[in-house]
């Protein structure tokens, strides 16, 4: 049987099972139902290919598929956490702005802001007639106003709705008095001076302020509507309005169906869906089967297929500071000679790390790693300094210490030659201890080990959470304690643009130069995009998967 008519049967099947989940593949269906009258298999037939026509699926359609690791389960924006829900609401709500395939800033349902001399206040003026839609891009009598961002941003900081948000515009006047309930909401730093009229008062200038406006939590949300859901905001379609360019189409426990009026070559259908049937299959392949329409990969993998490249993982050298290597020198020594020895593994998307904080993170909206500039230490004379730590230490302290890797990482190679170096250079012996994930998890969780091999992530794209592992509160990964590098680091979380950078740069060269931790290699993930799909904006560290502006030739 030709493919089309195979797929054509499968939709019938779908269709008359109470249009259980459109568009989707059979598997999804629980029962079948055969058909034996000609009429009704005619009219079946028909059905379909309406079907075809409202859902933008089959040839020529401009669908998009996203696998998610879970189905959207909260589109509430000030509460949604989860990165299918990030993405879900990144594409059914918008806000006073948004970003441009460039990375740009432009109004959305403002139409122009203004900003004072010292950066403190922040003026926006509404779009006139703008209103939400419900399921299906049904009309509500619901307007959007400046009403709808004030009793978002009260219901921010409101210690009830426990929204991950609120660190974000920590910015705002009083806003960490409204939170700890010493003040009340209406003295937030935002207000609406008109039904057209949104204005924020900042306590300090926020160089990333316009850029955070596009987060989830800064989405409007109408407070008439929200008391009417009574508690449940979000969880259902029938509680659910859209601001966006997308609206809901359907919502199962098989996946979410965002959709909007079909426009040229727009993207007008996004879905997203678990990969259950194809997990062994790489994203080369689900790509180019049609599975989905971008994928995330970690192979470096021939292909034609356009990417977006990107890392938040260092491979680094750990040197247990509870252990003989709580001498400074002595890390310094085998860190010089590690970094010498060290050889970009072949295989893989590997680079050679320019620090620990891996390239392209952004610190309010600010590249952080150009901003910081050179934080590699200077070179040293590894031999005199490693005399020089020997002073006092026995051959016996250095009986059982073995250079621990998770098994499979694929950097063996790169662990002996490093290994062979400290042999050569320091006639250090050391063993490599190869350990399965679960327990190299848990040992370096323990301090269970004098050197490691890890990954260190930056979990969100956050600099700071990277850097908090190396304190007690955060981890503590090496048992590194230095009150300057707590005080530095706890202090920018109190600061914005340059100086947050500034002090997050001073700690992580507070690491390196002590050699806590040496970074060796970046390791490279990159987004693979279906070709012809055109203006994604995606960002790894948001998450943010836009299809606002998303082409499909």
């Amino acid at each position: 049987m030709h493919p089309k008519v195979i797929e054509i049967h499968k939709m019938i099947i779908v269709f008359f099972d109470a249009f259980r989940y459109t568009c989707f593949e059979s598997h999804f269906c629980k029962e079948r139902i055969f058909l034996k009258h000609p009429f009704r298999m005619a009219a079946a037939a028909l059905m379909v290919m309406v079907l075809l026509t409202l859902t933008g699926c089959g040839s020529g359609s401009n669908s998009f598929t996203w696998f998610v690791d879970t189905i959207p389960a909260n589109l509430d924006p000030q509460v949604a956490s989860t990165a299918s829900d990030v993405i879900a609401c990144e594409n059914l709500y918008s806000g006073l702005v948004r970003k441009k395939p460039s990375g740009e800033i432009e109004p959305a349902l403002c139409e122009r802001w203004e900003k004072s001399a010292d950066g403190r206040t922040y003026t926006f003026y509404l779009k006139d007639g703008l209103t939400y839609v419900s399921t299906k891009g049904n009309a509500t009598e619901y307007a959007i106003t400046a009403e709808d961002f004030v009793f978002a941003f009260r219901r921010m900081f409101r210690a009830e709705t426990n929204s991950p948000y609120a660190v974000e515009f920590s910015a705002l006047e009083n806003s960490a008095e409204v939170l700890a309930g010493q003040l009340p909401e209406s003295s937030l730093g935002v207000s609406a001076s008109s039904p057209l009229t949104l204005v924020f008062h900042l306590s300090s200038a926020d160089d990333n302020f316009l850029s955070k406006l596009t987060l989830p939590g800064a989405m409007p949300c109408d407070e008439e509507f929200f008391n009417s859901t009574r508690g449940t905001y979000g969880l259902t379609v029938k509680t659910t309005l859209s601001s966006g360019p997308f609206y809901i189409y359907n919502w199962t426990s098989s996946g979410l169906f965002l959709r909007r009026e079909p426009s040229g070559t727009l993207i007008d259908s996004l879905r997203l869906v678990q990969n259950t049937n194809n997990a062994d299959q790489s994203a080369v392949e689900l790509i180019n089967s049609e599975k989905c329409s971008a994928a995330m990969d970690d192979t470096g993998s021939s292909t034609s297929l356009s990417s977006i490249s990107y890392s938040d993982t260092t491979w680094s050298l750990l040197f247990n500071c509870n252990t003989i290597f709580a001498s400074t020198p002595l890390r310094q020594s085998l860190a010089g000679v590690a970094r010498e020895a060290a050889v970009v593994p072949s295989t893989g998307l590997y680079a050679a790390a320019s620090g620990l904080v891996p390239d392209g993170l952004n610190v309010d909206g600010m590249n952080y790693r150009e901003t910081i500039g050179e934080i590699t230490p200077a070179a040293i004379d590894v031999r005199a300094l490693y005399l020089e730590a020997r002073q006092g230490m026995a051959n016996s302290d250095f009986n059982k210490i073995t250079l621990m890797i998770p098994a499979g990482c694929g950097l063996n190679e790169a662990a002996e030659t490093i290994n062979g170096a400290w042999q050569k250079e320091l006639s250090l012996f050391f063993s490599i201890e190869e350990v399965d994930e679960e327990t190299f998890n848990k040992r370096l969780a323990d301090g269970d080990y004098s050197i490691a091999l890890a990954p260190i992530s930056a979990e969100g794209g956050s600099v700071y959470n990277m850097l908090a592992q190396f304190t007690s509160s955060g981890g503590g990964l090496t048992g590194y304690s230095n009150a300057l590098y707590s005080t530095q680091l706890e202090a920018s979380t109190h600061a914005t643009g340059t100086s947050r950078c500034r002090l997050l740069g001073e700690c992580e060269r507070q690491l390196l130069d002590d050699c806590v931790v040496v970074p060796l290699f970046a390791q490279q993930k990159r987004l693979l995009i279906a070709s012809g799909v055109k203006d994604l904006i995606f960002d790894p560290f948001g998450p943010v998967l836009d299809l606002t502006y998303t082409t499909k030739e």
